[in-house]
């Protein structure tokens, strides 16, 4: 059993039992008394919980109302929990240490950590990231230096780049590179996928751009939502895509509207602001049949002429 959850323990028995005494720790825990007095110090001494020995009723009380673990105890033990699983996962935590998880389990402690075996987290469009890449990508976000890679554009095009890692993005389940490229002397956003031999490079020899700069960049490239308002979407989905999109919020200032007179009684509209054409379309056409765009019409043509397309390879075969 860890201290931590040894300290909980005590905080919660005096809390809603109005007192423990240090043979409850121990038969507890399986502790020794002395183990026991040291948490209690622990508590007084670290915590400046307000706990003293009460000779009239032989156990600690807190000398005054004191609520310093009250909504930390088993919510934080839920959340390393929730950490642990998400570690067994490499996908979402490309580097991670047998000592890191050695330290979480033993934070969370006790019967606590069968939680993290219970939670799983399966999403299959998330983009692995080799463990050795990882590990240099974040030694020069941590020092502030360059790396040497080879990089392989959209068109399949290679270059050789010298690059400064600024951020690390995971979006969409894919991971990306916020950096200061030397060949453009631009801020650019680089798939980590793409990237081989990355290699450290040492101290950069140009000058960094400000964090503000970085994320008014960050802010104008990721997501639907993010940058410049090309126009309101509007986009009508039928069945079990309904059901679904009516507990979704794809943006903060949607707005889902049942659709009148409906064959489908499920039938809703989605309307919302986008910034970004392509990824919402992608989005509309994994609901096939049960999404139609409405509007606005140079929204509605590009959903309209990718249907097209794929009629066409059909008919091929």
């Amino acid at each position: 059993m860890s201290q931590t959850e040894r300290i909980f323990y005590i905080d919660r028995m005096i809390r809603e039992h109005g007192g423990v005494s240090a043979r409850q720790i121990c038969d507890k825990f399986e502790v020794s008394s002395r183990q026991a007095k040291r948490d209690i110090e622990y508590l007084r001494e670290r915590l400046d919980a307000p706990i003293v020995w009460s000779h009239r009723r032989l156990r600690y009380e807190y000398l005054e109302p004191w609520n310093g673990l009250r909504f930390a105890d088993e919510t934080s033990f839920f959340a390393f929990a929730f950490l642990r699983a998400i570690l067994d996962r490499y996908a979402y935590v490309p580097v991670v240490s047998e000592e890191t998880t050695k330290l979480l389990k033993e934070k969370i402690g006790g019967r606590y950590i069968s939680i993290s075996d219970k939670v799983l987290y399966e999403l299959p469009d998330m983009e692995t990231i080799d463990g050795e890449v990882a590990f240099t990508m974040c030694q020069a976000l941590l020092n502030n230096s360059a790396l040497d890679i080879s990089y392989i554009d959209a068109k399949g095009e290679s270059s050789q780049r010298r690059i400064i890692p600024l951020r690390l993005i995971n979006y969409a389940g894919k991971w990306y590179c916020i950096a200061f490229d030397s060949k453009s002397m631009e801020l650019r956003t680089f798939s980590i996928s793409r990237m081989d031999n990355v290699r450290a490079a040492g101290a950069p020899c140009f000058a960094i751009p400000s964090d503000d700069a970085i994320e008014s960049y960050i802010s104008s490239s990721y997501g639907i939502f993010k940058g410049e308002v090309l126009g309101i979407a509007t986009l009508r989905f039928f069945g079990g895509a309904a059901r679904a999109i009516r507990i979704q919020q794809w943006h903060k200032d949607q707005i889902i509207d049942p659709v009148p007179d409906a064959t489908d009684p499920d039938a809703i509209d989605l309307s919302l602001p986008v910034h970004n054409w392509t990824e919402i379309l992608g989005r509309a056409l994994r609901c096939g049949s049960n999404c139609e765009v409405l509007g606005p019409p140079e929204f509605r043509k590009l959903w309209e002429e990718e249907i097209k397309r794929m009629v066409e390879k059909v008919g091929e075969k």
